[in-house]
C-alpha cells in the first residue's frame, strides 16, 4: 500500500510506502527537499503537517518548541505517512537556494572504470551529508594537494555517498595522485556545492543530453534525477569520446535503455579513436530532433566544442533558455 504526499507551496506530489520516511520517499521521487543529516539531528528537513496522519519511524534528537509542536512541525527524516498527507516543506528551486557547506569526508572506494578513468567514491558522515542539485560540482581538498573542483556523478538522493570521475592526464598532479597514491580511508574536505548546470525543474519538454568523455559525470547525475522525477520523460543521451573505450559506463546507459520506454542511448567515437568529427555529429543530432524548440538541451563539452554546439543549436532556432551547459576544463 502506498500513500500520496502533497508538498506545499509547490504542489508537487509523490508516493510513499509505510516502511520509509517521507524524506526518503521525496528524494527518491526527485524532489529537492531541504535536508542535511537525515538522522534527526539538524532540523533542516523540518516540515509542517497540514492534513493526514503521520507516525514516528526513526529516533531524532532535534527539539521543537511547544508552539511548533502545536502548529504541526515535524522532521521528514523521522516520520512516515499513515494515509494520504499534505505538508508544508522547503524545496530548492535553483542552485542559489543551496547553502555553502564544508564537510569532513573519507575515501570509501577507488575503482578503475577503464585504464584511464577512475571512479572515486567518498563518504560523508551520517551527521551531515552534502546537499546538492544534480549537475553541480564540489571542491575536494586533500592534505598536501591543490584544491580540485569536480562535477558530482551521483544522484542527490544519496547525500552521503558521493561519486566522481577522474580521467588520467599527464600534466595534472591531481589525477596522478588519484591514480597512483590515493587509498581507501584517506580524509578529504568537501566545499560546495557549486555551479548552475542543473535541471529545469518546471519544464516537461523532451531532454537531449550531449556528454564528452568524463563529462558523463554531471550528465549521469542529471539523467538519474530526471528519471526519478518522471520515468516516462523522453530522453536521448549522446556520449562522445575521442579516446579508446571512452564510454566507460555503457552498461549503465544500456540499463536505462532496457528499463525505460522512452530512453535512447547513442555512443559515438570521434577522431582519433573513431572516424566521426564533432561538428557533423552535432549537426546530425540537430537533424534528428527536427522540432528543436520543443526540446531541452544539456551539454557537457570542452570549451571549443561547446561554443560550436551552442552556435549550431541557436542557428537552428533553439532558445537560449533551453540550452544548459557545463564547461569542461580539459578536452
Amino acid at each position: 500500500m502506498s500513500y500520496k504526499i502533497t508538498v506545499r507551496p509547490s504542489g508537487h506530489t509523490f508516493e510513499t510506502e509505510p516502511s520509509e520516511t517521507l524524506l526518503q520517499a521525496g528524494l527518491r521521487a526527485g524532489l529537492n527537499l531541504g535536508h542535511s543529516c537525515a538522522t534527526g539531528s539538524c532540523g533542516d528537513c523540518r516540515a509542517r503537517l497540514l492534513a493526514g496522519e503521520i507516525s514516528r519511524l526513526n529516533h531524532y534528537d532535534y527539539r521543537f518548541s511547544e508552539l511548533e509542536k502545536q502548529q504541526g512541525w515535524f522532521l521528514m527524516c523521522s516520520f512516515r505517512a499513515l494515509n494520504d498527507v499534505e505538508v508544508e516543506a522547503h524545496e530548492s528551486g535553483s542552485a542559489t537556494d543551496i547553502p555553502e557547506q564544508h564537510i569532513h569526508a573519507r575515501v570509501s572506494r577507488v575503482e578503475r572504470l577503464q585504464d584511464e578513468v577512475v571512479q572515486l567514491t567518498v563518504r560523508a558522515p551520517r551527521s551531515g551529508g552534502l546537499r546538492f542539485l544534480a549537475g553541480q560540482g564540489v571542491t575536494l581538498s586533500f592534505k598536501g594537494m591543490r584544491l580540485k573542483t569536480l562535477p558530482i556523478a551521483s544522484c542527490p538522493c544519496d547525500s552521503m555517498q558521493l561519486r566522481f570521475h577522474i580521467r588520467r592526464r599527464d600534466d595534472d598532479p591531481f589525477s596522478e595522485f588519484i591514480f597512483e597514491d590515493l587509498r581507501k580511508g584517506r580524509e578529504v574536505m568537501l566545499h560546495g556545492p557549486s555551479g548552475n548546470f542543473t535541471l529545469d525543474e518546471e519544464s516537461d519538454r523532451p531532454l537531449v543530453f550531449i556528454a564528452w568523455e568524463s563529462g558523463f559525470a554531471p550528465i549521469g547525475s542529471l539523467i538519474d534525477h530526471a528519471i526519478q522525477k518522471d520515468e516516462n520523460r523522453s530522453i536521448d543521451l549522446y556520449w562522445l569520446s575521442a579516446i579508446p573505450r571512452g564510454h566507460y559506463l555503457s552498461n549503465y546507459c544500456r540499463a536505462w535503455r532496457d528499463v525505460l520506454d522512452d530512453f535512447r542511448y547513442h555512443s559515438i567515437d570521434l577522431e582519433p579513436a573513431g572516424n566521426e568529427r564533432l561538428e557533423p555529429v552535432i549537426q546530425r543530432i540537430v537533424r534528428v530532433h527536427s522540432s528543436l524548440d520543443s526540446h531541452d538541451y544539456y551539454l557537457a563539452l570542452p570549451e571549443s566544442a561547446l561554443h560550436r554546439a551552442q552556435d549550431i543549436l541557436r542557428e537552428s532556432g533553439v532558445p537560449d533558455a533551453q540550452i544548459r551547459f557545463g564547461l569542461l576544463k580539459h578536452a
